[in-house]
C-alpha cells in the first residue's frame, strides 16, 4: 500500500522528551508523505531548529495562534467564544480538538484522507493503517481504550451532544471506545459534519466557532466520538478499525514527563549522561529498549507517555485499565494523596 499518499496531523502543546521517537516511529512504520504538527509559536520554532537530523517525513509546523488565519479566524478568537466558567475543561483542550477536525480549513494541500495522531502516542507492534480488503482499499484505525474504565457523566454528555447536534446514534463497540487516540479522517466526511453544526445552530457563523459555543451548551465534546458516529451514518463504507482485543489489550498507557519510571530505565541503558532538557533519544534506541525489556512476543501495540501531573493523583478507580496493567506505572495508590473528584479521562 505504499502508493497510497497521505499525511499526518500532530498537535502539540509542547515538545517533550519523546517527541522524536514518536516522530520517527510514524515515518518508520506508516511513512506518510507530510507529517503536519500544530504547536504554540515557540514550540513550533523550537521545533523547527532541532527537527533537522531527525529521520522523519517530510515535517511541515504550524503556529497554532494563526493556524486559521486564511478563514479569518484566530486562536483567540475561537476560544473567546467558550464560557464555562469554573469548568476541569480549558479552552486549549477544546482548541487542539478544533485543530484535528479543522485541520483542512488551514492547510490548501492537506491529503483528502489523513491521519490524525496524538503527540505522546508512539507506535511499537503497531497496527496496519491501510490494508486490502477484497478490491477495496480499507483505513482502519485501533482501538486502544476499554470501555469498562470511563468517566460515566462525561460519556453521557458526549452521547447527547452526538444525539442532539449531529442527530445520529452514537457509535458504540462491545469492548473498546472511540477514543483511539488516532484516527482517519476525510475531508469529505469533515465538510458535510461542519454543514450539518451550522444546520443545527441555524447560522451562517463559521463551524469552528459555533463547535467552541456548542461547549457552553452541552458542557464538552469528543471529536473522535462525534466524527465517527457521523461518518457510520453517512458512509458506513468509510469506517473501519481493529478491535480491542487486537491491539488495545497490550497498549500501555502511563505518566513519563521525562523523569518517569520509563524514561530513567531508557537513560541507564544508553548511559545517558546528559539534563533532562536535552534528551531526545531517536525511535531506534527507543525501540531497542523495549525490545530488550518485554518478550518478543509480547511486546506492546503501542505507549503513551502522559505529561499530565492528575495522573499521579487518580485513585484506582480513575485509572484506565491501560495504566493499571503498565509495568511504568509510577503510582503507588496506598500511599499517593489522592482526590476522589481527580477525574477527567479527556485525553
Amino acid at each position: 500500500m505504499s502508493h497510497e499518499i497521505f499525511d499526518f496531523i500532530i498537535p502539540l502543546y509542547r515538545i517533550r522528551w519523546n517527541t522524536q521517537a514518536v516522530l520517527e516511529g510514524i515515518t518508520s512504520h506508516y511513512q506518510p508523505r507530510n507529517i503536519h504538527v500544530i504547536a504554540p509559536a515557540p514550540e513550533a520554532q523550537s521545533l523547527t531548529k532541532i527537527s533537522q537530523e531527525w529521520k522523519i517525513a517530510s515535517l511541515h509546523i504550524h503556529e497554532e495562534e494563526t493556524f486559521f488565519a486564511k478563514i479569518g479566524l484566530t486562536k483567540n478568537q475561537i476560544c473567546a467564544e467558550l464560557d464555562l466558567g469554573v469548568s476541569l475543561y480549558t479552552p486549549g483542550w477544546f482548541y487542539q480538538q478544533l485543530l484535528k477536525l479543522g485541520a483542512f480549513e488551514g492547510i490548501d494541500y492537506l491529503s483528502e484522507w489523513y491521519v490524525v495522531w496524538d503527540s505522546d502516542l508512539l507506535p511499537v507492534a503497531t497496527w496496519s493503517l491501510i490494508h486490502q480488503e477484497q478490491e477495496k482499499i480499507k483505513r482502519s484505525f485501533a482501538l486502544i481504550q476499554h470501555k469498562a474504565w470511563g468517566n460515566s457523566d462525561i460519556v453521557s454528555k458526549w452521547d447527547k451532544w452526538i444525539q442532539t447536534v449531529l442527530g445520529v446514534e452514537p457509535i458504540t463497540d462491545h469492548e473498546g471506545t472511540f477514543i483511539p487516540h488516532h484516527i482517519w479522517l476525510k475531508q469529505e466526511h469533515l465538510k458535510s459534519f461542519a454543514n450539518q453544526v451550522n444546520r443545527y445552530y441555524e447560522s451562517t457563523d463559521h463551524w469552528l466557532l459555533l463547535m467552541m459555543r456548542s461547549a457552553n451548551d452541552f458542557g464538552t465534546f469528543s471529536e473522535y466520538w462525534s466524527y465517527v458516529s457521523w461518518v457510520a451514518t453517512q458512509a458506513p463504507d468509510d469506517l473501519s478499525f481493529h478491535p480491542y482485543e487486537h491491539h488495545g489489550a497490550t497498549t500501555e498507557r502511563f505518566f513519563d514527563d521525562g523523569t518517569g519510571l520509563f524514561s530513567a530505565a531508557l537513560k541507564q541503558s544508553m548511559s545517558y549522561s546528559g539534563s533532562d532538557d536535552s534528551f531526545s533519544p531517536s525511535y531506534e534506541a527507543v525501540a531497542s529498549f523495549i525490545e530488550a525489556e518485554y518478550e518478543p512476543d509480547k511486546l506492546p501495540s503501542s505507549l503513551s507517555f502522559e505529561s499530565s501531573p492528575r495522573h499521579l493523583r487518580k485513585d484506582e478507580r480513575n485509572m484506565h485499565i491501560e495504566e493499571l496493567r503498565s509495568r511504568w506505572n509510577p503510582r503507588n495508590i496506598k500511599t499517593l494523596d489522592t482526590n476522589p473528584d481527580d477525574e477527567l479521562k479527556i485525553a
